[in-house]
């Protein structure tokens, strides 16, 4: 079983107390994001949250179905609580950079910049973002992670006149589309997506942890400007059990 802290996670400054049941799961999270509680560790007992942070058996359950729903805890009958690994769930039905994907989970994003270069466009990347083939366009790489886990590896490509502009700021701490919007003044429209479970690239595997030929998910994403200028052409690979996607589908 995980060891308790020696000392409790400290509490919002701008005083606003966290619910005390917050203030737990924000810690595991904490544990988890940064490596220290791995996939398939065995938490501290309810027993244990509550002497160490002086709540209720009550708030220490609260707790724990707060990281049940997160789908990051998995409760077994009998034995207590174990990590079952972060999943970041990604909805359909709205563009979100990584970091509003990740929000609720309430893990600190971040990137490791793995590319980020010139080079020139091939066909499909020319056609995606309507360039000549052979065209310059800036290539970008991205580990995207959560506290220490990593959820996907982002192959991008942009225009060069957007991406020449990219480069000179901070891609590791901050999400592209927040970039654009923010300090670039491009209004981002919409985004069209293509989502399959394919090979993962050869080069890939040993990044994302799987073998070669394994399968994982792969999302193409083209986003597009309000007035239909193709923005960046991505696409986007993680393995099966770290992220998932929701769309509502009406009746009609």
């Amino acid at each position: 079983m995980a060891p308790m802290p020696k000392t409790r996670p400290a509490e919002p400054r701008d005083g606003e107390r966290l619910p005390k049941y917050l203030v737990i799961r924000n810690w595991v999270l904490g544990q988890i994001s940064d490596g220290t509680f791995v996939r398939g560790t065995q938490l501290p007992s309810e027993h244990d949250v509550m002497t160490q942070f002086g709540v209720s058996r009550v708030t220490a359950r609260q707790a724990f179905d707060a990281l049940r729903v997160s789908g990051v805890v998995e409760a077994r009958r009998g034995k207590g609580y174990f990590v079952s690994g972060l999943c970041a769930t990604a909805s359909l039905e709205r563009l979100q950079s990584f970091g509003e994907m990740m929000a609720p989970l309430g893990v600190a994003t971040h990137s490791d910049v793995l590319g980020l270069m010139e080079i020139p466009a091939d066909r499909h990347v020319a056609d995606a973002l309507r360039v000549d083939a052979g065209s310059a366009v800036i290539h970008l790489a991205r580990a995207r992670k959560a506290g220490s886990t990593l959820i996907s590896l982002d192959i991008g490509y942009l225009p060069r006149a957007i991406g020449r502009k990219l480069m000179l700021l901070d891609l590791a701490r901050q999400d592209v589309f927040l970039l654009m919007e923010k300090r670039l003044d491009i209004e981002i429209g919409y985004a069209d997506l293509t989502l399959a479970v394919e090979e993962v690239p050869a080069a890939l595997a040993p990044l994302l942890g799987v073998k070669a030929k394994d399968r994982v998910l792969c999302l193409k994403r083209l986003t597009l400007s309000n007035s239909g200028e193709p923005l960046m052409f991505e696409r986007i690979y993680a393995r099966l059990d770290v992220l998932q996607f929701r769309v509502r589908v009406p009746r009609w």
